[in-house]
């Protein structure tokens, strides 16, 4: 339990961090090359999706650029040719995943970082630098949008790590499932995955439990007529 203790909340969120990658256009051919160096340098993809965005699409994508001089041409260029969307994770990976990219120019790239994926991969034009081979979100807020932009369903949550998931299992799942188990063995039913699941569903610790109602004191007739003083009367007569 000391790596447990030793673990901080600041620890655990680094570990947890995920990034959106874009492989643009004119890397798209050396996908595999560069999705192994990425796995080769300690980051996990989570997702991965290829697409061809249009012209609006790539707009949105990078409407932080807009009104920049070289907007025009990022929004054309994106939207030019299909591209490779990845969901990142690692610890400090929004940081760690510029670093391997390198520098935004690839002429900066290639002569001060020729081992970046940038300087292998990016091409150097008279068009701008934008033609570098790969995106990166630039913060965390950005990584949140970016990954939702592409991935619209997907939980942006802290990966467990392997003590937490064995924890989990044991404190939520075993009391429930070790018994449906040894119950399996030992009926041996001919349906053995609907007996299971109509077993747990009768041994759910989650079902909701009614508790009976109390009996209403009250008159059982819906109608009523009161009784005249003359058949007052007459019952007590």
């Amino acid at each position: 339990m000391s790596s447990v203790s030793s673990d901080t909340d600041a620890e655990y969120q680094t570990y947890s961090e995920r990034t959106l990658a874009i492989i643009k256009p004119e890397a798209y051919e050396n996908a595999e090359d560069i999705e192994n160096h990425i796995c080769d340098n300690g980051f996990m993809i989570l997702a991965r999706r290829e697409v061809r965005l249009t012209p609006e699409q790539a707009a949105e994508l990078y409407k932080g650029h807009y009104g920049r001089h070289h907007f025009p041409h990022l929004v054309a260029h994106m939207s030019s040719g299909p591209i490779i969307a990845l969901v990142l994770a690692a610890r400090n990976c929004i940081q760690k995943w510029r670093t391997l990219m390198g520098p935004a120019r690839v002429v900066e790239a290639q002569a001060y970082w020729p081992d970046s994926l940038r300087a292998c991969y990016g091409r150097r034009t008279k068009y701008g630098d934008y033609f570098n081979a790969l995106h990166g979100s630039e913060n965390h807020a950005e990584a949140l949008r970016e990954i939702h932009f592409f991935f619209p369903n997907m939980i942006v949550g802290p990966i467990l790590r392997r003590w937490q998931i064995s924890d989990y299992i044991q404190k939520n799942l075993s009391p429930t499932l070790t018994p449906a188990l040894t119950a399996l063995a030992q009926e041996r039913p001919a349906e053995p995955l609907l007996w299971l699941a109509d077993y747990l569903n009768h041994h759910n610790p989650n079902q909701p439990e009614w508790t009976p109602q109390p009996r209403e004191q009250r008159d059982e007739e819906k109608c009523h007529t009161p009784l005249n003083s003359q058949d007052l009367d007459q019952l007590v007569k």
